[in-house]
């Protein structure tokens, strides 16, 4: 590839160096202190995604059940007044909306392509579906 610049050809393969860029130019990654504090970012960030997959699936839960141990479906004009239902579908939705940017972000690092970064995205996700998974498991998930 002549007449490329070399700064410019991403890497497409796994490596396991502890210097690189995680997500942006910007966020060189260039000492062990760095590093270990990207690592535990992104613990954190599988983490919380992991929570609000959680929240959200519960908050689905609690609308189905209503508020008095009732059936009420979550959007049916039956059941809820039309602004109960806007208003719950509108909070839904943006848990959704967390969810999913928080689920882009953890695919663009693992897709950094560095496996210590990977490694970190299962683990972090795995230490959150730990924690906040507990009502998945136990068959609360309405989805």
């Amino acid at each position: 590839m002549a007449g490329v610049d070399d700064h410019l050809i991403e890497r497409m393969y796994f490596y396991t160096s502890k210097k690189g860029t995680l997500l942006f130019k910007s966020w060189e990654i260039d000492s062990d202190m760095e590093f270990w504090f990207a690592i535990g970012g992104i613990i954190l960030i599988g983490l919380l995604y992991e929570m609000v997959k959680s929240f959200r699936s519960c908050l689905i839960v609690e609308a189905r059940r209503g508020t008095d141990g009732e059936n009420k479906p979550i959007l049916d004009p039956d059941h809820r007044s039309a602004l109960e239902s806007c208003c719950l579908h509108t909070i839904i939705t943006l848990v959704y909306t967390a969810e999913i940017f928080l689920m882009f972000i953890l695919m663009l690092i693992v897709m950094t392509y560095n496996v210590q970064f990977g490694i970190a995205v299962v683990l972090g996700m795995a230490i959150g579906f730990f924690f906040f998974g507990s009502a998945q498991v136990a068959g609360l998930r309405p989805i």
